[in-house]
């Protein structure tokens, strides 16, 4: 019975520190769908109090801060997307390009944050 206990605590100590407590990634390069710009260093953590997960992450449900393993990249969808719906990342319009729209929009919404192409894309 003891050794019961001690395993059943093992495994929840196995999925509490590999599940629940990975943190998501402070920066991220966004440099999927690099065609004509440089990549894109994100901010990723600047964001945390600004949002929520879902705003950026919008397909997926009932993501918090605390559950970066099941995040999936924006390129999942955008990078080649499926639908004729869904916005390519490797369109460089401000009205395409599923990066500009959000990003840029809120920028603008904000009065914060970069808007023009080399605040994110430094020239090489």
């Amino acid at each position: 019975m003891q050794q019961l206990k001690i395993t059943i605590a093992g495994i929840f100590a196995l999925l509490f520190t590999t599940g629940s407590l990975a943190a998501p990634p402070e920066h991220i390069t966004i440099d999927d769908c690099v065609a004509k710009k440089s990549a894109v260093e994100f901010p990723h953590a600047a964001h945390f109090e600004l949002t929520e997960c879902s705003t950026c992450h919008h397909t997926q449900e009932n993501l918090s801060k605390d559950s970066a393993d099941k995040v999936k990249p924006c390129s999942e969808c955008h990078n080649e997307p499926e639908k004729k719906t869904t916005p390519s990342c490797s369109q460089s319009s401000l009205k395409k390009n599923h990066f500009h729209i959000s990003c840029v929009d809120c920028h603008k919404t904000e009065k914060a944050g970069p808007t023009k192409c080399n605040d994110c894309h430094p020239k090489e």
